[in-house]
Formats: C-alpha cells, sequence, structure tokens
C-alpha cells in the first residue's frame, strides 16, 4: 500500500464524514440533527408508507457506549426531544425509553467485551425492541391503529427493527476487531 500524504480536501472530508461519537459535542449534535432529519424527512419521502425507519437508536446505542454517561444521558435527551417534534402530543415517551437504554447501557457496558459481534447486536435488537414495544403500547393505549393495518404495521415494525439492527452493525464494524481499541471510556 503506497503511503501518500493525505490532501486537505481529504482530512475535512473525513473529518465531516456523518459517524456517531466524534468527540466533538457540537459535531455531535449537528450529526444527530442530520440522522434525524434524514430519519423523520428523507426516508418517509422515499420509501412512503414503509419509510419509517429507525436510525437514531443504533446511532444513539453507539453513543451511550462511547460517551461519558452525563453526555450520553444529554444525547439521550436531545434525540427524544427531536423525536419528540414529530407528535402531536408530546408526552416524553421517546426521552423515557432512550433514557432508559442509555442508563441500561452505561452500567453494563464495562462488563462486556465490545470486539466481538454478539454484544453490539443483543445492545442494537433489545434497544430498538424496546422503543418499538414502548411506541406499541402508546399507539394500543391511545388507540390510533386501525385494525385493519395491524399486518401492515406488524411489517412494518419487523423491518424497522431489523434494519435497525443492520444499521448499527454497519456502523459499529470498526469495533469488531480483536486488535481494536475497546469503546468504552475509561
Amino acid at each position: 500500500m503506497l503511503d501518500r500524504p493525505i490532501s486537505s480536501k481529504e482530512l475535512i472530508m473525513q473529518s465531516w464524514m456523518p459517524r456517531p461519537n466524534t468527540g466533538i459535542f457540537w459535531k455531535d449534535l449537528i450529526f444527530l440533527l442530520f440522522i434525524v432529519f434524514m430519519q423523520t424527512t428523507v426516508a418517509p419521502a422515499l420509501l412512503g408508507k414503509m419509510g419509517h425507519l429507525d436510525f437514531l437508536t443504533p446511532w444513539l446505542v453507539i453513543t451511550f457506549i462511547r460517551q461519558r454517561a452525563p453526555q450520553a444521558c444529554l444525547f439521550a435527551i436531545i434525540g427524544g426531544l427531536l423525536l419528540e417534534t414529530r407528535l402531536a402530543v408530546p408526552a416524553g415517551l421517546y426521552i423515557t425509553a432512550y433514557l432508559i437504554v442509555c442508563t441500561l447501557l452505561v452500567q453494563i457496558r464495562p462488563a462486556l467485551s465490545w470486539r466481538y459481534r454478539t454484544p453490539w447486536l443483543v445492545c442494537y435488537a433489545s434497544a430498538s425492541l424496546w422503543l418499538v414495544m414502548f411506541e406499541g403500547f402508546v399507539i394500543h393505549f391511545l388507540q390510533t391503529a386501525s385494525p385493519l393495518r395491524k399486518w401492515e404495521f406488524l411489517v412494518q415494525t419487523i423491518l424497522k427493527i431489523f434494519i435497525a439492527i443492520g444499521f448499527g452493525m454497519l456502523l459499529s464494524r470498526k469495533w469488531m476487531k480483536l486488535d481494536a481499541e475497546e469503546p468504552v471510556p475509561q
């Protein structure tokens, strides 16, 4: 492989590539806004009824694992507030769900080895499932879903969970090597 100097244009492109946990608060906040914009505006416009995908949960799971506890909780609140803006009656649904996931991950992250795929997979799956169950409970409680659309809702929910897991595994692949740095802050 050739060792050539990196140009300033390549350096700028690498530093502004959207990724969770850049280490700079304001840049992480801009990327969080970008992900929420993609999830709430672009995906539904492109995919129609099946466009309600979840890109934010895997993004926040990485943030919860990589950031220190106060910053992780702050991003959970900001991410929850950003999703609350699309609800007709914001009631803390997403803030509560994300804070629960954040607290749980902050507590268990030192006990797991993040160099393997299994902890990442379980974290993405459980966080996505938790969020879907929380949303489902609220929809059922408010009775806003019509009975004729239950199969469509089920298919959309399963698709949402699998895409969130796949997106999360794609984002965290650089920490899944045996010689990689452990992502947990010391």
